[in-house]
């Protein structure tokens, strides 16, 4: 019975013995660093690895475990390019994930069994980007954190902007507005240019907020399209300053002057104005620049347009009593 006990004992003594082996401490995860700032304007960080029993098990923006904690996901590959499906930033063998996250550009590869690549683009706001990769063994005996940051980009410039021809959501709309207010001494007939002014309005949509560098003292213009849509949207002669959220507005005058005569009683006389305007959504594609690297970027969006046309009629709205002074 004594040499059955001293048996069991050796039998549950061995695995802690095992762990003490010296062989197997080699294989214990190390992470080659804890956090890292990479280059706003394009990066790749490469960490090697003393295991190949490890895995990037997720990557993720704010506090671990956090309520609002955004873990990341993206598209898996295989290294020639096999599209393995979506995944949580899992890696755990050899191949790429390509992040979603825009306007971020963000990709994992593990090209062998002890390395991993973090390749950003540039960063296309004018802050930091921090992010979380949480590294572990394969038996999740272990977890590391390693901490990225990614300093803000040099920004961009406008190189162009193309319209696609074809309008979307086409109608027109009457507003009335208080022209001006004129005074006669008597009854008079005057002529008064109902174009004067008038507003063309630019409402910009889109999901990205991006650092564009202004021109000299110029802030980021566009070229802004044509009010005249009869043969699709095209590019007009007017510049209009560029807003990603947001409105704009021009102000234009028509040419030729839309010209109108009316008759004033003695007195204040407000002339109000009736004007029609079309409004039309036009999607379009701006063209960047990186300003140190030079490396393209392209970004889609609409801009919702509101366009006085030549259908303009004015009356005078006399005020009682207004003769007396």
């Amino acid at each position: 019975m004594k040499h059955t006990c001293n048996y069991l004992f050796l039998l549950l003594l061995l695995p802690l013995l095992h762990a003490c082996n010296g062989d197997v401490f080699v294989d214990e995860l190390k992470v080659p660093l804890t956090e890292a700032t990479l280059s706003g304007d394009g990066d790749t960080l490469t960490l090697r690895f003393n295991t190949s029993n490890w895995q990037l098990n997720q990557a993720y923006r704010g506090e671990y475990g956090d309520a609002y904690t955004h873990y990341l996901a993206g598209e898996l590959y295989t290294l020639d390019g096999t599209d393995m499906g979506r995944t949580n930033c899992l890696l755990d063998r050899k191949g790429k994930i390509v992040v979603d996250y825009p306007p971020y550009e963000i990709t994992f590869i593990r090209p062998n069994d002890r390395e991993l690549q973090i390749i950003l683009g540039d960063n296309p706001k004018n802050e930091a980007f921090d992010f979380n990769l949480e590294i572990n063994d394969k038996d999740y005996f272990q977890r590391e954190e390693i901490h990225l940051t990614q300093q803000p980009g040099s920004g961009y410039v406008i190189d162009r902007i193309e319209y696609d021809p074809v309008p979307k959501d086409v109608y027109t709309r009457i507003e009335e507005d208080n022209y001006l207010i004129d005074w006669a001494d008597e009854p008079v007939t005057r002529t008064y240019n109902l174009s004067e002014r008038m507003r063309r309005w630019f409402n910009f949509h889109g999901d990205a907020d991006l650092y564009l560098v202004p021109t000299g003292d110029e802030p980021p213009t566009i070229i802004a399209p044509a009010a005249d849509i009869s043969q699709g949207v095209k590019p007009g002669t007017d510049r209009i300053e560029y807003f990603r959220y947001g409105s704009n507005m021009l102000f234009v005058d028509m040419e030729p002057p839309v010209m109108r005569t009316l008759t004033l009683k003695p007195g204040f006389t407000s002339i109000m104005r009736l004007a029609e305007y079309r409004i039309y959504t036009a999607y379009y594609t701006l063209h960047l620049r990186n300003v140190k690297t030079g490396k393209p970027r392209t970004v889609q969006g609409n801009i919702q347009c509101t366009n006085p046309i030549e259908a303009i009629t004015a009356y005078p709205k006399h005020h009682e009593n207004s003769d007396k002074r």
